[in-house]
Formats: C-alpha cells, sequence, structure tokens
C-alpha cells in the first residue's frame, strides 16, 4: 500500500513539476512576443511551414535509405531540387490563390503553375539520376516510395524513376 502511495505521489509531483514547466515556459513566451510589425506575414508563415515539413521528409527518406558514404555525395543534388521545386510551388500556388485575380487570371496562373511543376519535376528526375543509379534493389523500392510523397505529382514521380531502373545508359 505503501509502494502505490508513493508512486501516486512520484506521478503527481512530476505532473506539477510539468505543469509548472509549461506555465514558466508560456508566460516567457508571452513576454518576448515580436511587435505587430515584426511578425511574419501569413505568406511567409505558410513558406516556413513548407520548409520544415520538407525537410522532415527529406531527413526521414535519408535516414530510412541508408547511404554510404558515396551515396551520399548524390544526395545533396536531389535535396536541393526537391527543396527548389517545393519553393516554387508554394510561391505558384500563393501567386494563384490571391483575392484579387480575376477568374481567368486564376486559370492562367493555374496553367503557369501546373508548367512550372511539371519542369521542377524535370528537374528533380535529373537531379536524381545519379543517385537512384547507385542504390541497390531495397533502397530503390524505398526511393521510389518515399518520393512519391516529396513531390504533389506523386504518380509521374514514380513512373519516371521506375523508367530509370529499366533504360541503363
Amino acid at each position: 500500500m505503501e509502494r502505490a502511495l508513493l508512486k501516486m505521489l512520484a506521478a503527481v509531483a512530476a505532473a506539477a513539476a510539468l505543469s509548472a514547466g509549461f506555465t514558466i515556459t508560456a508566460a516567457a513566451q508571452t513576454d518576448q512576443q515580436p511587435a505587430a510589425a515584426e511578425q511574419p506575414t501569413h505568406a511567409e508563415q505558410v513558406q516556413h511551414w513548407a520548409e520544415v515539413g520538407i525537410d522532415t521528409q527529406l531527413k526521414g527518406m535519408k535516414t530510412s535509405l541508408r547511404l554510404t558514404a558515396d551515396q551520399e555525395k548524390d544526395w545533396g543534388p536531389f535535396e536541393s531540387a526537391v527543396k527548389d521545386a517545393q519553393k516554387a510551388r508554394v510561391v505558384a500556388l500563393q501567386k494563384e490563390q490571391a483575392t484579387s485575380l480575376s477568374p481567368m487570371d486564376r486559370n492562367t496562373a493555374k496553367a503557369e503553375r501546373l508548367e512550372q511543376s511539371q519542369a521542377d519535376l524535370e528537374k528533380v528526375v535529373e537531379a536524381a539520376k545519379p543517385l537512384y543509379a547507385s542504390l541497390n534493389g531495397a533502397q530503390r523500392q524505398k526511393f521510389i516510395a518515399l518520393g512519391r510523397t516529396l513531390v504533389p505529382e506523386r504518380g509521374q514521380f514514380a513512373k519516371e524513376i521506375r523508367r530509370l531502373g529499366l533504360g541503363k545508359d
């Protein structure tokens, strides 16, 4: 009985400590809020979170692939191409969704975004070629599966990457 009481007391103390820590952290954060003029715009916040998301996906993909030292050399250009494509896509989507656009201007912006998206996909695939060529069979399977999550045109990415495996240079 005493053991159970001690465990419960320890749990309550731990919860109280955590609660106090959250309260102190929250209070410290509210004291350090930037002025309204210094706060990022909605567009900047969207761009930031898109970058954080793609960084997280790329880190997970890289970890999952377990690249060798030689394969690591080819990772950089691929990662850079994916990040560049993501940034361009977010900017294009923001332009397309602007409230000041007429319906025809919105359609034009969408067409431009799709055209740019295709060009960016080609750049990503081109940057992936050396990396993909250096991967073993299991890594290639993972690369295709995980690569689908990196680009909006998931099916097209997988199709292009699989084509790399069939047509050896």
